[in-house]
């Protein structure tokens, strides 16, 4: 039974404003998209298929869109949306529309040329912290084998790194959204746009914000209980307080602004 079917139960675009944690998240039942992610593993034990299969994940895409698309064709029906008038030149307004989008592509293409000539110091920074990543989980599995091959979600150590490893691409990520949505804040040219895109914006450097401080504190601890990665650790706390402290300057609404139902 498809939970489209109880859309009336579920907070509306709730997995906008959330760091995608949801084990620790008290609104699943409420997540339409927790319970699509959760109705399609079940799909995919049920038949015996393995869900990082490369045609299984094609059909997935394939089937969430259709569903989505019935949605909306259900949505527009009900509101008379598809009405319209046989006398008017929808002709004309495909062709406007065909030329807004390759203006659109143009301009997407062209901002990605300028922004990869343009060094960014902050990026750049979260870039080296996910290659880093990989090198200290290496030097933790060379500490701690039977741990790491143990992979024990309760042992305080293998958490931490769980908890590292779900943040820190998420960081890097985020800090992209945050510079793209700071410069299409700039661009708006309504003040309903501008609202949207700020919106947007501070959404985006809250989230990364979070995870920043969320690794701080797991750095810290594993700097406090595990000795052996004294070195590595602290070399990981000096990146990543580096990448707060630049991160503060250029987004300071990431520290105080409240996300709906999360902050």
């Amino acid at each position: 039974m498809s939970e489209l079917n109880f859309m009336h139960e579920n907070i509306s675009g709730i997995y906008n404003y959330c760091d995608r944690w949801c084990e620790k998240c008290s609104y699943t039942n409420r997540c339409l998209l927790f319970k699509r992610e959760a109705e399609m593993q079940i799909r995919h034990i049920l038949k015996e298929e393995k869900p990082n299969d490369l045609e299984v994940v094609a059909k997935d895409v394939s089937d969430n869109l259709e569903e989505v698309m019935d949605l909306f064709n259900q949505k527009a029906d009900d509101t008379d949306f598809l009405d319209y008038d046989e006398d008017d030149d929808y002709e004309e307004e495909d062709d406007d529309d065909d030329e807004d989008f390759d203006k659109f592509l143009e301009e997407q293409e062209r901002e990605s040329d300028e922004q990869n000539k343009s060094f960014n110091p902050l990026i750049h920074l979260s870039e080296e912290m996910f290659k880093e990543l990989e090198t200290y989980y290496n030097v933790v599995k060379k500490n701690y084998p039977k741990e790491v091959g143990k992979y024990d979600t309760e042992n305080p150590l293998i958490k931490n790194l769980q908890i590292l490893s779900g943040y820190i691409p998420q960081i890097s990520v985020k800090i992209h959204m945050c510079f793209w949505g700071k410069k299409q804040t700039a661009k708006a040219k309504s003040k309903l746009s501008k609202e949207i895109e700020e919106g947007m914006l501070n959404v985006s450097s809250r989230i990364a914000y979070v995870g920043i401080q969320n690794c701080l504190a797991v750095l810290n601890e594993i700097l406090a209980k595990s000795k052996e990665l004294e070195n590595e650790t602290r070399l990981f706390l000096f990146t990543l307080k580096m990448i707060k402290k630049m991160f503060v300057e250029e987004f300071p609404k990431g520290q105080t602004y409240k996300r709906p139902y999360f902050d």
